[in-house]
């Protein structure tokens, strides 16, 4: 199985891209992980870990 890491900076800045176009989070986060070839998941994740920490 092959890994490859991507930058939360990264994630965080291709969902930024997203929800830029749409509103909707959930569509800026399948957007986001297809343009990165990532799971949903784990876009979502980012997200809420860095909305949480900035809370």
């Amino acid at each position: 199985m092959d890994f490859t890491v991507i930058p939360i900076e990264k994630v965080k800045a291709a969902f930024a891209r997203a929800l830029a176009l749409n509103a909707d989070r959930e569509a800026a986060a399948r957007a986001a992980a297809q343009a990165l070839g990532i799971a949903v998941e784990a876009v979502r994740e980012v997200v809420e870990s860095t909305s949480e920490a900035t809370a």
